[in-house]
This record gives C-alpha cells, structure tokens and sequence, in this order.
C-alpha cells in the first residue's frame, strides 16, 4: 500500500508543479502583452497600425515616431522625471534614515505612538490623492506650485513612511554594539548614520530607493495638480497631453509610452531582488 502511494503523491506534486508552472507563464505572458504590442506599433507607420488584419511581425519598421516625440521636446520631460526620482531619492533616503535610526537606536516618550502614526501614513504612497487638495492649498498660498522642487518635495514626503518603514526593519539586523564600539573608536553619530549604517544596511537602503523612485517615477495625479509650465512637465503628464495633442495617433503615444516603461523594466530586471529582500525584512522586523 505505501509503495504504491509514494508514486501517486510523486505524480500530484509533479502535476501541480506543472500547474503552477503554466499559471505563472500565462500571466507574465498577460503582463507583458501589452508592452510587446506597443512596442510593435511604436516602430509601424500609421498604415500599418491601422492595417486589418493586423500586422504581427510582417512589416516594415520605422523610428518615425520616435523622432517626432524626440523633435517635439520629449526628452526635456524624460529629464525632468530623472531629477524629481533622483531629487526624491536623495531627500526621502536623508530624512528617512534619519527617522529610521531614531525609532530603531533610542527610547523616548511617545515612541510607539510615533510608529504607529508612520505605519498609518504608508497608503499614503499609494492614495496620495487623498491629501492633494490641502496640499494643493497650502503649496499654492506658499507660491510653491509650478517650481522645479515642488514635486521632488511631494514626492519623497508620500514616499517617506514607507522608505522609514523598510530601513527600521533592516536597522533590527544590525547590531547596536556596533555603534557603541564605532563611538569608542572615535567615529561621530552622523558618521554612523551616514556612513556605516548604509553599508550594514545596503538591502533596506536600495529597497527603499526603489520604492520611492517607482513612486516618483510613475505618479500622475500631483503633478497634473501642481504643474502647469510645460517644461516642468513629467514624463506620464506629458503622454497624457500628448494623448490629447495627438488624438488618435496610436504610434506617437506608444513610441511616448515605451520611453516611460524602460526605466521600471530596466530597474525590476537588475534590482528586483533588492526590493522584494528589503520589502520583507521590513515586514518581518518592522
């Protein structure tokens, strides 16, 4: 009786690994069918956009597209998303190592509160249209709208509960004796926080760098709110009005839309693991 159940518990996982296997290939195909197809028609002329049926691989490229949105200023607004992700980066990574370390190393009265009202800000990341009225309100009666810093400043404040979240959790790993044998040596506080702690603590830093470049990169609402000079412009507004301009003309928006998608695939390929590692130290020492 065993030897015969052994086989057939064997087959089961065999074929629900199969399963697994194929349901996981089906939707990464799904995922990544509609860049593959944009792709495609960011290289065909509008004939060939337009053509029934619809041409796969069977016709003829062109970068005409590209050179039109090239023409058009688009690479000013690619730019521009370049320095409000690196902008965000630099400051959220500051002031959330800096909270970080505080929360982590020291004991003081309210702590737990103070943690707590960090946990409850992380949606923010994600739901930051929930406060862009006031923030509209009070950046506006600042003369702070349609700045160049207006949207770093925004984005790594939504950004900042997560980057705290995930760099306290990668703090738990690194001894505090650490720090005591680093003062003993002569090393100052901000020579700790700067400078050791970051090397100790690379998996939650780029974690947290990640999470607030995804988030600077690909945000819409805020910027739509707070930016009305067209060469302050992100990337995503300017497809956005470029969907407009342009109307129909599928080629030139996925051409725009490729551009914004190279980055995020670029950063998921190479550093995927670093975000996925730093997200669940955080969950599970935060």
């Amino acid at each position: 009786m065993n030897t015969t159940d052994k086989p057939s518990k064997s087959m089961r996982q065999k074929v629900l690994r199969t399963v697994e296997i194929l349901v996981f290939v089906l939707l990464i195909l799904f995922s990544l069918a509609p860049i593959f197809w944009g792709a495609l028609t960011s290289f065909k002329s509008a004939r060939e956009i337009y053509a029934y049926p619809p041409k796969f691989l069977n016709f003829t490229p062109v970068l005409d597209n590209y050179r039109i949105i090239i023409e058009g200023g688009y690479l000013r607004n690619f730019l521009n998303s370049v320095v409000y992700s690196l902008t965000s980066i630099i400051v959220g990574l500051f002031f959330g190592m800096l909270a970080a370390y505080g929360l982590q190393r020291y004991n003081f009265p309210g702590k737990k509160f103070l943690f707590y009202m960090v946990v409850a800000g992380i949606p923010l990341s994600i739901g930051s249209a929930a406060l862009l009225i006031p923030n509209y309100l009070y950046m506006s009666n600042l003369g702070l709208t349609n700045k160049l810093f207006t949207l770093p400043i925004l984005y790594a404040a939504y950004n900042l509960p997560m980057a705290i979240w995930i760099m306290k959790g990668g703090l738990e790993s690194v001894p505090a004796q650490i720090d005591e044998a680093a003062l003993i040596d002569g090393c100052t506080r901000s020579y700790i926080i700067f400078r050791l702690i970051p090397v100790l603590n690379r998996p939650a830093m780029a974690s947290a760098a990640l999470f607030i470049f995804l988030g600077a990169w690909n945000e819409f609402i805020v910027a739509a709110v707070m930016i009305d000079t067209a060469s302050l412009r992100p990337l995503q507004l300017t497809i956005y009005h470029y969907m407009g301009f342009f109307g129909l003309d599928w080629g030139l928006l996925t051409s725009s839309a490729i551009f914004a998608v190279i980055p995020t695939l670029i950063v998921f390929t190479f550093l995927g693991k670093l975000l996925v590692s730093g997200l669940t130290q955080g969950a599970v020492k935060g």
